[in-house]
């Protein structure tokens, strides 16, 4: 099996969206040599409660902070009544993986954009589903597949997995010489020269 790639990533992580260029730019030039795919870490999945004037507060500098370090656009927009849990765009996400046969990075950075660039609440089934849409996956395709216990099940494993690998920080970045053991490889935000270079060199050896 060829070397493997995971990013460890949240569609609702800020320093996710972040680092989401970068990860696609280190695909992009290592696509030939490297299978890549994603492993949902999970935010605030028990979360039930929608963010106040404080928990605003704090994204406000939060994103600041990413946009700083990272260049990346935040709209600075929550909508009311966000409650800030990922469980449900995690299960979509995973859904997409069985929809279309294939890892859902694209899917999960347009979530990202969705939420963290235009304002949108992506915590909304609605909202997911017509994400959906625009990677060709119908509404009544998509919905089943979030329900589906299976699509469940690897929600919960990523969640506990991403925790065993000591990726306490998203994003972070896995790899596997053989595409079945991995090891935590980068934690937190990298940019794509130096991902791309250590990746480089991880290969040659």
């Amino acid at each position: 099996m060829s070397p493997a790639v995971r990013f460890v990533t949240d569609p609702m992580c800020s320093w996710c969206w972040g680092t989401a260029p970068h990860f696609e730019a280190a695909m992009e030039a290592l696509a030939d040599r490297v299978t890549f795919d994603i492993l949902l870490g999970g935010i605030n999945v028990h979360s039930t409660k929608a963010v106040g004037a404080y928990g605003r507060e704090r994204l406000n500098v939060l994103w600041d902070e990413v946009t700083t370090v990272t260049g990346q656009f935040f709209s600075h927009r929550l909508p009311e009544g966000t409650v800030y849990n990922s469980l449900l765009p995690c299960l979509a996400a995973e859904a997409m993986r069985d929809a279309r046969g294939a890892p859902p990075i694209g899917y999960t950075h347009r979530l990202q954009q969705r939420f963290f660039a235009e304002g949108t609440n992506v915590n909304d089934l609605d909202t997911l589903l017509a994400t959906g849409e625009e990677f060709d996956v119908p509404r009544d395709a998509l919905r089943p597949l979030m329900d589906s216990e299976a699509v469940r099940q690897r929600v919960r494993w990523g969640f506990e997995t991403a925790r065993q690998y000591g990726t306490n920080a998203l994003p972070s970045v896995l790899v596997s010489s053989d595409g079945v053991g991995y090891r935590l490889f980068a934690g937190g935000y990298v940019d794509s020269a130096r991902l791309i270079e250590d990746l480089e060199v991880w290969l040659t050896r």
